[in-house]
């Protein structure tokens, strides 16, 4: 009995996880977004491959600025058993293989908008932004990296985007306007997804975001 009472205190004393309105989350996104312009976080990024039901965990840090619609951002996963670090500028990824010393270039041209729906997304978005390219509903409630949020659903809008990505999971805090998590889901059944924890907003960042790549590495262009 004695435990059952501590449990019940404990319980009460968290306060109950509530579930904001939709419109709510989006309008705080809405007055967010022209604030925003730099980002630092640490990350766990969990990717699944449905068809051989396994799941790779990556940690590492991300360091991420916007000016106007360019985006620039590192996710640095160098620290890794099989080590890695992405770069991304504008409509340009980069993933860089250090124990290979070999950098991978892909070029996204006229698809920038395909390439923002896997990277990034909720980082300086507004709600009106995001209601205009997904359809977007609440989920529950949960307690994510130590913060109370509720989940939204996005679906995408545009059928070429939903025949790759069936929808997107954001766990947005109750007193912040980002993603704490992101998960998208593919048709497939794969997934990725994203934990962030110690975020701070506009953080000094000097000088631009981009990969240092030692003397003698080897580029490729991917497709």
């Amino acid at each position: 009995m004695r435990e059952l009472f501590i449990a019940v205190c404990l319980a009460a004393s968290a306060g109950p996880l509530y579930s904001e309105s939709l419109t709510s989350i989006l309008a705080r996104m809405d007055r967010a977004a022209p604030q925003f312009h730099a980002l630092t976080a640490n990350v766990v990024m969990d990717t699944y491959t449905a068809i051989l039901s396994d799941t790779t965990t990556e940690h590492g840090n991300l360091s991420m600025q916007r000016r106007g619609d360019h985006v620039r951002a590192i996710l640095d996963f160098s620290h890794q058993p099989d080590p890695k670090v992405i770069a991304v500028s504008g409509d340009v990824v980069q993933i860089y293989y250090p124990n290979l010393k070999l950098v991978q270039e892909f070029n996204f041209g006229k698809k920038t908008d395909v390439l923002n729906q896997y990277l990034l997304l909720g980082f300086g978005s507004s709600g009106t932004d995001l209601a205009q390219s997904y359809s977007i509903t609440l989920g529950g409630t949960a307690q994510v990296a130590g913060r109370r949020t509720t989940e939204i659903v996005l679906v995408p809008k545009d059928p070429k985007v939903h025949q790759r990505l069936k929808e997107v999971d954001m766990w947005i805090p109750n007193d912040a306007a980002y993603p704490v998590r992101q998960k998208f889901l593919q048709p497939t059944g794969d997934f990725r997804q994203t934990t962030y924890t110690g975020v701070k907003l506009n953080p000094p960042i000097h000088g631009e975001l981009k990969l240092k790549l030692p003397p003698g590495t080897k580029h490729q262009s991917g497709k």
